[in-house]
C-alpha cells in the first residue's frame, strides 16, 4: 500500500526532479523521537506539571483508509499514522514534535512541507508548522531554538484526509532538526475535552500545490485520460480583451484535461469585453468558457432563455440545444479553419481584483463543466478536451511595499517603499541598502493577492513567492520583472551579518573597516556605490565582529 501511495503522489505532483525528504511513520529510522511541544513557555508540557507526555502521541493503525469519491482513490491508504491528542491544557500552539535523523537544510529558496492531516468533523481551524534548529554558522546556538512558525497555505476540510502545505523560508544557514505540527490553532480556553488528530506522509519538496484535491473543479473522467482519437484535439487558447493584445496559451495533447493554473493566466480589468478562441482540429465541435466568479470550487451554469444569466459561471458557448450564448440560432458546426470563436462576454463591473479560475472546454452540446457524460456522445468519445487557467482581474495600479530588518529595500531614488502604487505589469527597479555591519543574501518577492492569507484557495494560487539570490543584483539593484507585478507586491530583504568585516583601524582621524567591500557615509549609512571600498565612521575606535 505504501508503494501505491508514493506512485500516486509523484503522479499528482508531476515533478520527477524534485528533491524530497519524507516521513511516512512506517519505519522508525525516518525519525529519532516523537513527543509533543508547546511554544508557550509556561505550558504544563514544558514546566513538568504533566509528567507523562508520551501518552499524548503514538504510532497507530490508520483508521481512515477509505476511498474518496471525488479523488477516486483512498487519499491516504498507508498502514501507520501518527496520532496526537490535542490537550485542552496546552496552548493554541501545542502540537506533535518529530525529531529528524538528519537536518533539513533550506538554503535561499522557499521549500514546501506537505503533511497529511485528518481532523475530526467540525475542527477546521488553521494549522501551523513550527521548526526547531540552529544556524550552522553559529556553533553556540542550541538545536532547540525556534526558527520559524508558518500557517498552512492550503485549507482544511474536517472529517477527511488533507494534504496541508506550509511554505518555509528563513536564513539560508539555518538547519532544522525538529518539526512541530500544530493541528489546531484555536484557543483552548473554552474547551472541556481533548480530541485526536492524525498526521502522516510528511514531505519536504519544491512543490507548492497540494498533492491532491478533495472536491474542487471536478471533471467527469480520469484526469489522466488520454485522447481516444487523433482527428479531434484541443491545442490552444487565445484571449483578447478591450484594447489589449491577444494572450495565447498553447499546450500539448497528451491528456484530455490539463490544469495550467500554476503556470498560465490571462489578465483583464472589470468591465472588459473578452473574446476567447479555441484551436481545435476536426469539425462539429463547440466551445464553452466558464469563470468561477464566487471562487467556490465549482462551475455553475445559470441560463435564462438560452443565455447566461447574471452570476452564471458559464459565460460563453457556441452551441447548446441549437443556440449560442447570445441567444442566436446555430447548428453546432462551430470549427472554422481550426478555430472555435466563442461569443464575447463582459467581466462584470465591480468584480473585485483577484484571481478566478477559468475553464475552457471543447465538447458537444453540454453545459456540464466536467464534460458530456452521455453514453452515446461522451467528451471522451467525441474528442473534446478541458483546460483550466487563471483569470487575473486587476486594477491599473497595484501596491508595492517592503518589510525587512537590518537594512532597507528602496526605490532607486532612495525613497522608501511604503504602500506605493505602481503600474500593473510594469517592471520596477529596487535598491538594497544594508545597515552598517550587514550585507544581503538576496530578497523574497511575494506577489499576487491576499498575501497574508492561504496561498491556495480552492486549489487556485493566490500569490507566489520568488527568492532572488544576491548574485542576480547589479550595483545593489534588481529589476523586478513585469510578470511579477501582477497584484500586490511585498519585498523582504534577506539581510545578514557581513562576515567580511573583521576590525576597524584608524586612518587620519577616521576609522576604516578592513576587508569590507562597501562604502558608508559618516553617519554609518551604507551608500549605493560599492567603490571606493571601506567603511568610514567618525568617533572612537570600535571592533565589528560577525
Amino acid at each position: 500500500m505504501k508503494a501505491k501511495y508514493i506512485l500516486l503522489c509523484l503522479s499528482l505532483l508531476g515533478s520527477a526532479n524534485m528533491q524530497a525528504q519524507s516521513i511516512s511513520f512506517e519505519n522508525e529510522g525516518e525519525y529519532t523521537n516523537l513527543s509533543v511541544y508547546d511554544t508557550w513557555e509556561k505550558s504544563p508540557f514544558r514546566t513538568g506539571e504533566i509528567a507523562n507526555i508520551s501518552r499524548y502521541v503514538a504510532i497507530v493503525d490508520n483508521p481512515y483508509k477509505e476511498v474518496d469519491e471525488v479523488v477516486g482513490s483512498a487519499p491516504n491508504p498507508t498502514e501507520k499514522v501518527l496520532a496526537v491528542q490535542r490537550s485542552r491544557f496546552g496552548s493554541n500552539t501545542f502540537g506533535a514534535r518529530i525529531d529528524l535523523p538528519s537536518p533539513i537544510k533550506l538554503g535561499n529558496a522557499t521549500k514546501y512541507v506537505h503533511a497529511m492531516i485528518y481532523k475530526p468533523e467540525g475542527e477546521d481551524t488553521p494549522v501551523l508548522l513550527a521548526a526547531l534548529g540552529k544556524r550552522s554558522d553559529w556553533p553556540f546556538q542550541s538545536k532547540e531554538a525556534e526558527q520559524l512558525w508558518v500557517k498552512s497555505s492550503s485549507e482544511i476540510v474536517s472529517g477527511k484526509w488533507n494534504d496541508v502545505v506550509f511554505g518555509i523560508t528563513t536564513n539560508p544557514n539555518v538547519e532544522l532538526h525538529s518539526l512541530v505540527v500544530v493541528p489546531d490553532l484555536s484557543s483552548p480556553h473554552n474547551r472541556t475535552s481533548d480530541f485526536v488528530i492524525f498526521i502522516d506522509e510528511i514531505e519536504v519538496s519544491d512543490q507548492a500545490q497540494p498533492r491532491f484535491s478533495l472536491s474542487n473543479y471536478p471533471v467527469n473522467f480520469d484526469k489522466a485520460q488520454a485522447y481516444t482519437r487523433t482527428d479531434r484535439q484541443f491545442t490552444k487558447i487565445a484571449v483578447s480583451g478591450s484594447g489589449s493584445t491577444t494572450q495565447n496559451i498553447t499546450f500539448g495533447t497528451t491528456t484530455m484535461y490539463r490544469d495550467l493554473t500554476q503556470t498560465k493566466f490571462v489578465s483583464a480589468k472589470a468591465g472588459d469585453n473578452i473574446t476567447v478562441k479555441l484551436s481545435q482540429s476536426g469539425a462539429w465541435m463547440s466551445g464553452y468558457v466558464y469563470v468561477d466568479w464566487n471562487n467556490d470550487g465549482k462551475f455553475e451554469p445559470i441560463l435564462v432563455n438560452n443565455v447566461p444569466a447574471e452570476g452564471s459561471d458559464l459565460v460563453s458557448f457556441t452551441h447548446l440545444d441549437g443556440n449560442n450564448s447570445k441567444g442566436e440560432s446555430c447548428n453546432g458546426n462551430n470549427v472554422s479553419n481550426g478555430i472555435i470563436t466563442c461569443p464575447a462576454f463582459t467581466i462584470p463591473k465591480g468584480t473585485p481584483s483577484g484571481v478566478y479560475r477559468m475553464r475552457c472546454k471543447v465538447d458537444w452540446n453540454s453545459d456540464d463543466a466536467g464534460g458530456n457524460t452521455a453514453s452515446n456522445n461522451s467528451i471522451i468519445a467525441n474528442g473534446g478536451g478541458i483546460v483550466d487557467i487563471l483569470l487575473n482581474v486587476h486594477d491599473d495600479e497595484v501596491k508595492i511595499s517592503a518589510n525587512q530588518l537590518n537594512g532597507d529595500v528602496l526605490n532607486t531614488d532612495s525613497t522608501t517603499l511604503v504602500s506605493r502604487l505602481i503600474s500593473y505589469g510594469s517592471a520596477h527597479k529596487i535598491l538594497m541598502v544594508p545597515a552598517p555591519g550587514f550585507t544581503y543574501k538576496g530578497m523574497v518577492v511575494k506577489h499576487g493577492y491576499n498575501l497574508d492569507g492561504p496561498q491556495f484557495v480552492k486549489d487556485n494560487m493566490q500569490w507566489k513567492s520568488d527568492t532572488i539570490d544576491a548574485s542576480k543584483f547589479k550595483d545593489d539593484t534588481y529589476t523586478i520583472p513585469g510578470s511579477s507585478i501582477n497584484g500586490e507586491v511585498r519585498i523582504e530583504g534577506l539581510f545578514d551579518i557581513d562576515t567580511g568585516i573583521r576590525e576597524v583601524e584608524s586612518t587620519g582621524g577616521e576609522e576604516k573597516a578592513v576587508n569590507s567591500p562597501y562604502l558608508y557615509d559618516l553617519s554609518g549609512r551604507r551608500l549605493a556605490s560599492s567603490s571606493p571600498k571601506g567603511i568610514y565612521i567618525q568617533g572612537r575606535r570600535k571592533v565589528l565582529k560577525p
